[in-house]
């Protein structure tokens, strides 16, 4: 789903239209009388179920790509910002620094048969040591 919003250069959004763009684009029902917060989190659980792009015309936009290439065809160049590539002890000790207390005892387990650990290294690996992405 592709959402285009026209934002405009003012100091403040218009919280309610962009909400309604979204909700229109998405067919979803719109209620006035909803507080902006609790139309917020319905609009949130209903785009998680959707692959999506949200386009906002007149903003300042920040692009991440893992290649050089999707800057220069998108113009985005001007700012580029390159991020290092992580090694692999360093990528495995950043995923292990995010997981909770009970995922970093399962993942910590040195058993032969640690299923949950070889699943772990998998996902690290897949990041391709991209910090955004760890």
């Amino acid at each position: 789903v592709v959402i285009f919003i026209e934002v405009s250069n003012s100091e403040t959004l218009n919280t309610v239209e962009i909400q309604q763009t979204i909700s229109g684009r998405l067919n979803l029902p719109w209620n006035d009388a909803e507080p902006i917060a609790k139309r917020a989190k319905f609009l949130i659980k209903a785009l998680t179920r959707k692959r999506f792009v949200i386009l906002l015309d007149d903003s300042k936009l920040i692009l991440t790509t893992r290649y050089r290439e999707v800057c220069f065809q998108m113009n985005a160049q001007r700012s580029l910002i390159e991020m290092r590539i992580l090694g692999n002890d360093a990528s495995w000790e950043l995923f292990l620094g995010k997981l909770s207390k009970e995922a970093s005892a399962s993942v910590g387990w040195l058993g032969s048969q640690n299923d949950t650990r070889e699943h772990a290294m998998k996902i690290a690996q897949s990041c391709g040591g991209l910090p955004l992405a760890l």
